[in-house]
């Protein structure tokens, strides 16, 4: 550690009142107080405040120094400035304690990892407090653009409880955060009651269709627009109608267990030969379009590299998809249809005995480990169904221009920028095009899909809204997705790996203060600005928070992390037996 002095330096703090506030009468010295404290500019130093006392009012109050008070807390060794460099360093610039710990050791201040996490949770509950002392203040400046647009949805891991944000569209802040056990419609509820105490009602709410989260809106905010995702809403329906059959197919390919069994083979091929590219393109263009592969092309190229390039196709094609996870990518499908087409490739080939005798062995190894899948008349029937369904249900995607067939763009999709009007015409028209279809109007899934849409379509199609700014009025259309909130839930996953070096567990989750999402808030100038309200620094601004205060909700926040165990919260979901429910809670409450 580099010394800045050869010694701490001892640094004097007198009273800086010298007559009673409450009657007027001297102040006279009660004692003097040592204590070791470390802050940025200095490292240690050892504080030698002065008590000062009135002996004539009720209750003989002691004042302190305010000048330290500013640097340090009562009782604290670190100073404000050095909560709010381990806070941001960790969870802004997503360092691990272990590096914080070294980066002030070289400021001379002296600290452990347990010391810096402390600090971490002490600088978030923190911001959490004058996050909401500054309520009045970020309710103007959102009053500037009309109001907000209020994204709602919650985050959760395996045996995890759920943290709730709400996002407000139109400025990109954080407004509220909370931890829940269940996404249940009461404590969504009272989550929407804290936030339009603090903000007032939105404008419009944009929501997934959870079900606890609605109920919560139509009883909390009755009369505010609810725009519905248009993603979760396309993924719900496809979920609807392909689930159970693609779940049968892709459980059947793991019972067979093909792609094991042809990754050992395409190993046991052993190095294959290199094949002019263009001629094996059109291999897999014959492949592709389910044709045979021509006997002239099977003899240009090598059996090893023939076969080989089959079993690619077939890990290639499991690989196929935009990103968007089922029912919009469906790669189980897709790596059984090409399995269908290598066999009848790999049988064309043994037929026509161009395969060579000594690949003959490989090639017939090929077809066993085939064969099975292929004839499966169960995943065949589920597969027909699947790809029936799916062709419905890409045609609308496409009238609903979102997470489009081919698109690419992954789950960060926001869909085309089309008239809403123009959308919800298109979807009529696919509507009216299934109705004319007697066969596929007739199959009960494809008329629960329409009713959904029939009973969805008032949130669905919204018209833009009017917002009335001080400049006038704004007509805004909220975007068609919640993937503001989608997207800010990975950000956390994401720094979470890039701090710790794995992904955010459901312990992990638990152990999260709620009002962490806030310091995504700080990179924004004009929150920034309003936070501070009038401090030189977020130091400055933190140090004037009530210290019993931020004591209280830190320990709160604890108790209520610490209430039950995980494994005690798998019991209450039914996991294990009542006894073992109450040997947990005696166990937590001990």
């Amino acid at each position: 550690m580099p010394e800045l002095f050869a010694a701490p330096p001892d640094l004097l703090f007198p009273a800086e009142r010298g007559t009673c506030p409450l009657c007027g009468g001297p102040l006279k010295v009660r004692k003097t107080v040592a204590r070791t404290v470390a802050t940025m500019d200095i490292g240690g130093f050892v504080a030698h405040e002065t008590v000062m006392g009135c002996d004539h009012c009720p209750g003989r109050p002691s004042f302190r120094s305010a000048a330290l008070a500013a640097l340090v807390a009562p009782g604290c060794r670190f100073g404000y400035d050095v909560m709010v460099f381990a806070g941001l360093s960790v969870f802004r610039r997503l360092q691990p304690a272990a590096h914080v710990v070294a980066e002030l050791w070289d400021r001379r201040i002296g600290i452990s990892e347990s010391e810096v996490r402390e600090l971490g949770a002490r600088f978030v509950v923190s911001l959490g407090l004058a996050h909401a002392e500054a309520a009045p203040r970020l309710r103007a400046h959102l009053g500037l653009n009309g109001g907000y647009i209020l994204h709602l949805d919650s985050t959760c891991q395996k045996g995890s409880r759920h943290l709730m944000t709400g996002i407000d569209e139109l400025s990109g802040m954080v407004l509220l955060n909370a931890t829940m056990a269940t996404e249940n419609s009461i404590e969504t509820a009272a989550f929407l009651n804290d936030l339009v105490a603090r903000y007032g009602s939105p404008a419009a709410v944009s929501c997934d269709r959870s079900k606890g989260i609605l109920g919560a809106v139509e009883s909390v905010l009755a009369g505010v627009p609810v725009f519905l995702c248009h993603f979760h809403f396309l993924r719900d329906l496809g979920k609807d109608l392909m689930e159970k059959d693609y779940k049968t197919v892709r459980e059947g390919l793991a019972s067979h267990g093909p792609l094991a069994k042809l990754k050992r083979l395409q190993r046991d091929l052993g190095p294959q030969a290199d094949a002019p590219a263009r001629l094996v393109e059109t291999m897999l263009g014959h492949i592709g379009r389910g044709e045979a592969v021509p006997r002239e092309l099977a003899a240009a190229l090598p059996p090893e590299t023939v076969l080989g390039t089959l079993i690619d196709s077939i890990f290639e094609a499991k690989r196929r998809g935009d990103g968007c996870g089922f029912p919009f990518d469906r790669p189980h499908l897709h790596c059984l249809r090409q399995m269908q087409t290598v066999r009848r490739a790999v049988e064309a080939l043994l037929e026509c005995r161009r395969c060579g005798d000594s690949a003959e062995k490989h090639f017939k190894r090929a077809l066993a480990v085939l064969s099975p899948v292929c004839a499966d008349a169960g995943i065949k029937t589920a597969a027909e169904r699947v790809e029936r369904r799916a062709r419905v249900f890409d045609r609308l995607r496409i009238a609903m221009r979102i997470a489009e067939p081919e698109s690419g763009a992954g789950l960060n999709d926001q869909g085309s920028s089309a008239d809403i009007h123009a959308i919800e015409r298109a979807v009529g028209a696919f509507r009216d095009d299934l109705l004319a279809d007697p066969v596929l109007a007739a199959e009960p899934a494809f008329t629960r899909m329409l009713a959904q849409i029939a009973g969805c379509r008032d949130r669905l199609f919204c018209d833009p809204l009017v917002l009335h700014t001080p400049a006038g009025p704004c007509l805004v259309q909220p975007h068609r997705t919640n993937n503001i909130l989608e997207q800010f839930f990975r950000s956390l996953n994401r720094d979470c790996r890039k701090r710790t070096g794995h992904q955010l567990t459901g312990s992990e989750l638990d152990r999260m203060q709620p009002d962490l999402p806030l310091v995504r808030n700080l990179h924004d100038s004009d929150y920034l600005e309003i936070l501070l309200d009038g401090a030189a620094t977020l130091a400055e601004r933190l140090a004037k928070l009530d210290r019993s205060l931020v004591n209280a909700s830190l320990e709160a926040a604890r108790r209520q992390r610490n209430r039950l165990s995980r494994s005690a919260r798998k019991t209450l979901r039914g996991d294990t037996t009542p006894l073992q429910i109450a040997v947990e809670i005696l166990a937590s409450a001990v």
